[in-house]
């Protein structure tokens, strides 16, 4: 027993000694054979952090087709955790053979031409006005003077003298983007895959410049609702001066304009962060990711994107048709907006405008469209004020019935002209066409100035004011982004153009002339009121707004905004003048034999001299209405013009209800347009070789004619 304790303690003191000798060793090793580069190391490595970019939210539609999502692109960044020291200005240059070999665009703001001789680029006076501020030059100081001062400031003195515009021009981007360990400069977005490829080849003798994967704004079509959504862009230096306090760097992307920049603290998203510590040689010993990134929330709109898809190519068509009228009512037509509303709910399901622009063109392009005079981006839908012309009478007959001033058979007999102020003012109906008696549903079917000219006199111009402004004109319709407010003819408002308020005015008023100016979208909100019985609901165009998790952070309520009582039974009376109007007046043509009831009424408002405004608005099925639409066309002449489209924006909408219904519906619609596509391809192609053969066909004659005048 005793033999066998003694073995035991003898095995334990070996292995003792063992881990002892190992301890020891490791000991040696680290304080004496490295302890002098444990020490440097220890007091010379560097723990900072960097910003992880979030993905800025999506903007989808009513059933999550994005409008405008993030795409991962490729950016190449100058690192300076990765730099050696001394060697930014070589590491540029070396970044820049690369990316000029390829085609790529460089990161370079500075406000002087590319070239010799420099010059200060043409627009860029505030970004002038910020080198000489940070490059301490007077207003006097010259294009060579930046570029000495550039090289002064950035040690341009060692790289070659050609090469100063160029790196200086970028050194000057970096300090204005704020340039740092912490913070990576990109010196050229979206890069194609060859210059991702070369870099990638060749990071070991391209220390610092790194690829670096990112989310950029991506439209699958630019087109669709441009003016809505808005436009997203690089923070400028007078914004990051507020901005920094929030967050922002530099270098991130900030909603400009639209629901881009309305919803941006949503859409933002919230950066993460990850800790690099360098050691004494500026190699990375650890790299941790502390906080990832968040996603921004993503912004649902009340918008259906195939209905917009085919709104935008509906107006688009009606301008074309306009332009080939005979008469100059039509060829000389300059734009259109339309509306579509659901009447239930106040959301807006489509709106498009004519002349248009492509979002995913909109910084390369913008001078051009700034300066097209067409104004493509103008947002006429909100922002465009037009007179409404007879439109406007269906809520004067409204106002008549609701006063009793009129019952649904009262009877007027038009002659033509309005009597009731002559000798000295005798307005006539459109082209002094005399209707003879009619009631209030005739007069809305034919459009008869003399009717409604009475209703306005005897209802008054307070009357008008208060009865448009319930319905939705002349007043903000709740709508999100920006909306000019309009105005109803008064007596304060002609007075402050400096014109006379005349007794007579009042009945100019009435049919939606003088200074009456309202936007498409009340046009659209008044004819939806009109359909819920003098229930006017918040215009709006945002659903809800979801986080990444699939919570809803928002949901627009849907509020009543006015609301005039049904009196007298006047809302079914105008909706029957209005259903004759689409079934026996001039829009017959185009809305009669739908299956469905469809109330509309036409305008012809006069701009200046022999010039119109064609109106339209329309709502449906009578039934039980579900949308309201209004169309506004800048001198087009008559608005029964605007028919056809009113008619292709029902069909389109009730064919993509009965779609919806089935629970593989995407599936079809996706199957619908490419057949469509295909359809449109071979169309194409057909013309294009019935173009050819009537080229060759007019050549043939051409050379025969030729031959017969030679004999």
């Amino acid at each position: 027993m005793k033999k066998e304790l003694g073995f035991r303690i003898k095995i334990l003191s070996a292995f003792v000694a063992v881990v002892f000798l190992l301890f020891v060793t490791k000991l040696v090793q680290y304080q004496i054979i490295e302890g002098e580069q444990h020490f440097e190391s220890s007091n010379t490595s560097v723990v900072f952090e960097q910003t992880l970019s979030a993905s800025r939210g999506d903007i989808v539609d009513a059933y999550g087709t994005p409008f405008a999502s993030s795409q991962v692109v490729f950016n190449v960044t100058l690192n300076r955790a990765y730099l050696q020291s001394g060697q930014l200005n070589q590491m540029i240059i070396k970044a820049l053979e690369i990316l000029e070999e390829n085609g790529e665009n460089v990161n370079d703001i500075l406000p002087l031409t590319k070239e010799k001789p420099y010059t200060f680029v043409e627009g860029g006076e505030t970004e002038t006005e910020w080198v000489r501020k940070t490059l301490e030059l007077n207003i006097y100081a010259t294009e060579n003077d930046v570029i000495e001062k550039l090289a002064e400031r950035y040690d341009l003195q060692d790289i070659p003298k050609d090469m100063w515009r160029k790196v200086g021009g970028i050194r000057y981007t970096m300090e204005r983007e704020g340039y740092s360990l912490s913070t990576p400069f990109t010196i050229a977005r979206d890069v194609s895959e060859k210059t991702v490829a070369v870099i990638s080849e060749n990071s070991r003798q391209l220390s610092g410049i790194e690829i670096y994967d990112t989310s950029e704004r991506y439209y699958e079509n630019g087109e669709l609702l441009p003016h809505i959504l808005g436009t997203v862009g690089v923070i400028w230096a007078e914004e990051y001066a507020e901005l920094k306090d929030y967050g922002y760097k530099m270098t991130d992307t900030l909603g400009k304009s639209g629901l881009e920049k309305l919803y941006e603290s949503y859409l933002k998203g919230t950066d993460g962060s990850v800790q690099i510590e360098r050691n004494l040689y500026g190699e990375i010993t650890n790299k941790q990711v502390l906080d990832p990134p968040k996603e921004g929330d993503t912004v649902k709109l009340t918008i259906d994107y195939q209905l917009q898809q085919k709104l935008t190519e509906l107006v688009e068509y009606q301008m074309d048709v306009l332009h080939q009228k005979e008469t100059k009512w039509g060829k000389e037509a300059e734009g259109i907006s339309a509306v579509v509303i659901d009447v239930n709910t106040g959301g807006i399901l489509a709106a498009a405008n004519y002349p248009n622009y492509d979002l995913t063109m909109y910084n390369q392009n913008y001078s051009e469209y700034a300066s097209d005079p067409t104004n493509p981006l103008f947002n006429r839908v909100t922002q465009g004020l037009y007179r409404p012309g007879s439109v406007f009478k269906c809520a004067v007959a409204v106002a008549a019935l609701q006063e009793g001033i009129i019952e649904e058979e009262t009877k007027y007999t038009c002659t033509g002209r309005y009597m009731y102020y002559a000798p000295s003012y005798t307005p006539s109906c459109a082209n002094g066409t005399a209707h003879g008696t009619i009631n209030v549903k005739e007069a809305l079917k034919v459009s008869c100035n003399c009717f409604f000219f009475d209703l306005g006199r005897q209802l008054g111009i307070d009357k008008l004011n208060e009865i448009a402004n319930q319905m939705g004109m002349g007043v903000k319709t709740g709508l999100e982004i920006s909306e000019r407010t309009g105005v109803i003819s008064n007596p304060s408002y002609t007075e402050s153009l400096g014109s006379t308020w005349q007794v007579g005015n009042v009945i100019q008023a009435a049919i939606g002339q003088l200074d009456t100016a309202i936007t498409p979208v009340q046009l659209a909100t008044y004819a939806a009121t009109i359909a819920n019985d003098g229930k006017r609901l918040n215009t709006h165009i945002v659903d809800s707004i979801v986080s990444m998790e699939g919570e809803t952070v928002y949901s627009t309520p849907i509020t009543v905004l006015s609301e005039l009582p049904d009196k007298n039974n006047s809302y079914e009376i105008v909706e029957k003048g209005m259903l004759m109007a689409s079934q026996q007046g001039a829009a017959s043509r185009y809305l009669s034999d739908l299956p469905y009831g469809v109330a509309s009424k036409t305008g012809t408002a006069q701009v200046a001299g022999d010039f119109y405004n064609a109106t339209m608005m329309a709502y449906g099925p009578v039934e039980k209405p579900e949308i309201a639409v209004a169309i506004v066309a800048e001198k087009a002449g008559n608005g029964y013009y605007l028919a056809e489209t009113v008619r292709g924006i029902f069909e389109e909408y009730y064919r993509l209800k009965e779609l919806r219904q089935a629970p593989d519906w995407r599936e079809k619609l996706a199957v619908q347009e490419e057949t469509a596509i295909e359809a449109e391809t071979q169309e194409s192609t057909e013309q294009s070789f019935q173009q050819i053969n009537n080229q060759q066909q007019n050549a043939e004659q051409d050379n025969a004619q030729a031959q017969n005048n030679v004999s």
